[in-house]
């Protein structure tokens, strides 16, 4: 149990047996608190219908269930059958998407928001709606009150406009951004009068620019999403804890040879696949209307006067791809911090769809049968390594262990209890009013600390849905 998950709790604790709005979020990265009171709903509206820790874990997977489901009436309708199973093993069996659906953080929430926004850009490449268009501007709010990657959302839907893949309605995005603007005042509110919830000046836009390494850190994970390159956090396995551990010695050099060695080799087929993408665009790019590419607002759209909508379905798709990877390019290289692996999880549904247009024209070839027999292969291992991340690794291993009781002193004794995170909540006394203020570091007692009595224990966590942030989300 670590502070992000708690954190979040009490947001959700706050509104749920309280009946008190917070109207901000968890610490960013920058500094500050993430805006809006979104996350205290998300989190909050579960506990209302079961007082467990474990309901807001449900919500993020019933969230995953509905942004696949939206996805995937994309990709059928453009792809077909061949594309539509292509895009199940590549992106709902993905462990990258998977392992990331069932625990309650942030970044977690952001795979919905990603799905929406790409549903309505579909359905508005030819012409605009106003419910449509709203929903897409909510899309883009809900990312900005989650996580600030929602920055690759706005710079898309600017390239995918200008570009002609989408039609916005001026009229739903003036909605759209009336509601996220009213649901932002009493965050406003609460930061004219405490300034400290603002975003601090950690780090300096364009860092990956001048760096360099964090740009490239960010543009590698977008091959890394379609792979079996994981981030050592997620394949750090206690086979012998876990129920897996009389197969432990054999299972260990399996899942050595997947994740690290095939890991590695698996990252050159997105490569190869975006390549042949990027070949395909400057081969079959339609020449421009006119130089001047300006704004047009034309019977209530907004829409781009030098591009006409793409010329088929698959064409809007791979214009989409290479759209929203530029997106991203840009908002890595102004990102003020190094990105991390949970930046990009907004990206992960289109990160994976250069492999599966790859596939899907192999498939018509050919050289079908060796793409079947590939991708035969592939699922048992899949298969495999989800198993054991759910059995053995860090996020849901049973431990058996108590939580931080540094973090648990900090914490409403009647939301240890409600939740049934302890077993007693007196058992973790409040701390003193410095460590409460973050004036002495919570790992070093002081004196004026009230210490638990000798057999403090906790209640049991069963698979443990939300274990640490600071493992869960290593540097990859």
């Amino acid at each position: 149990v670590e502070e992000d998950q708690l954190e979040l709790l009490d947001r959700g604790w706050a509104l749920a047996a309280e009946g008190r709005w917070v109207p901000y979020g968890n610490p960013m990265s920058t500094g500050g608190l993430v805006p809006g009171g979104l996350t205290s709903l998300l989190v909050g509206a579960p506990l209302l219908v079961w007082r467990d820790y474990r309901a807001p874990a449900l919500l993020i997977v019933l969230l995953h269930v509905l942004g696949y489901l939206l996805l995937d009436r994309v990709v059928t309708e453009i792809l077909g059958p061949r594309g539509r199973l292509l895009f199940a093993l590549l992106y709902w069996l993905n462990p990258w998407r998977v392992y990331f659906s069932a625990f309650l953080w942030n970044p977690n929430y952001l795979f919905f928001p990603a799905a929406l926004h790409t549903w309505t850009c579909w359905r508005q490449r030819v012409e605009p709606r106003f419910g449509l268009s709203l929903l897409h501007v909510l899309a883009i709010g809900a990312a900005f009150q989650l996580h600030a990657s929602f920055v690759i959302l706005v710079i898309a839907t600017l390239l995918l406009a200008w570009r002609g893949h989408v039609r916005l309605d001026r009229s739903g995005c003036a909605a759209g951004v009336a509601i996220v603007v009213v649901s932002l005042i009493p965050w406003i509110i609460r930061a004219l009068h405490d300034p400290a919830i603002l975003a601090a000046s950690r780090g300096f836009p364009g860092r990956g620019l001048v760096l360099v390494y964090p740009l490239l850190r960010g543009l590698v994970y977008w091959l890394r999403y379609s792979s079996f390159s994981f981030s050592q956090s997620m394949i750090a396995f206690d086979l012998p804890a876990s129920p897996l551990a009389p197969l432990a010695g054999w299972l260990g050099g399996v899942l050595f040879a997947l994740t690290q060695i095939g890991g590695h080799l698996s990252a050159y087929l997105p490569l190869l696949a975006n390549v042949r993408l990027w070949r395909t665009l400057r081969r079959r790019e339609r020449p421009r209307d006119d130089r001047a590419g300006r704004w047009r607002l034309l019977g209530g759209s907004i829409q781009s006067s030098s591009r006409p909508p793409p010329s088929s379905a698959r064409a809007w798709l791979r214009g989409t791809v290479a759209l929203t990877f530029v997106a991203a390019f840009v908002s890595f290289a102004l990102a003020p911090t190094t990105i991390m692996m949970w930046h990009g999880f907004l990206l992960v549904h289109v990160a994976v769809l250069p492999l599966v247009l790859w596939l899907e024209a192999l498939l018509r070839t050919r050289h079908s049968g060796r793409v079947v027999l590939a991708l035969a292969a592939s699922v048992p291992a899949t298969l495999l390594i989800l198993l054991c991340m759910a059995l053995a690794g860090p996020m849901y291993v049973r431990e058996g262990g108590s939580p931080l009781e540094s973090e648990l002193r900090d914490r409403s004794p009647a939301m240890l209890r409600g939740l049934g995170l302890v077993d007693s909540a007196a058992e973790y006394p409040p701390r003193c009013t410095a460590h409460r203020a973050g004036r002495r570091p919570r790992s070093r007692p002081c004196g004026s600390c009230p210490t638990s009595p000798a057999g403090a224990r906790a209640a049991p966590l069963a698979p443990a849905a939300w274990q640490g942030v600071s493992r869960a989300a290593g540097t990859g």
